[in-house]
C-alpha cells in the first residue's frame, strides 16, 4: 500500500475542483486523465487512459475521471 503525502492530497483536491468547474464538453462519456488542472490524454477505455498518462508522466499520479453525460453536482 502506497502513502499519500499532505501535498499529493491537497494536489488531489485542487483538481476535483478543477475538474467540477472546467469545461470538458469535447470528453463528454469518456475517461480523462488530469495532471497539473490539465487533461492529458483521453479514451473510452479506462486502463488505457490512464496507462498513456503513466507513460507520459511517469513520476505524476494522475488523477482519473469519467466526464459524466449531464451536469455534475457535487453536494
Amino acid at each position: 500500500m502506497r502513502t499519500i503525502t499532505i501535498s499529493e492530497e491537497i494536489a488531489e483536491e485542487e483538481e476535483i475542483k478543477w475538474f467540477s468547474k472546467a469545461d470538458l464538453s469535447k470528453y463528454i462519456a469518456k475517461y480523462v486523465a488530469i495532471v497539473g488542472n490539465r487533461v492529458v490524454t483521453s479514451g473510452e477505455n479506462a486502463k488505457e487512459v490512464w496507462k498513456t498518462a503513466k507513460a507520459k508522466y511517469p513520476d505524476k499520479t494522475p488523477s482519473l475521471a469519467k466526464v459524466p453525460k449531464e451536469e455534475l453536482l457535487i453536494l
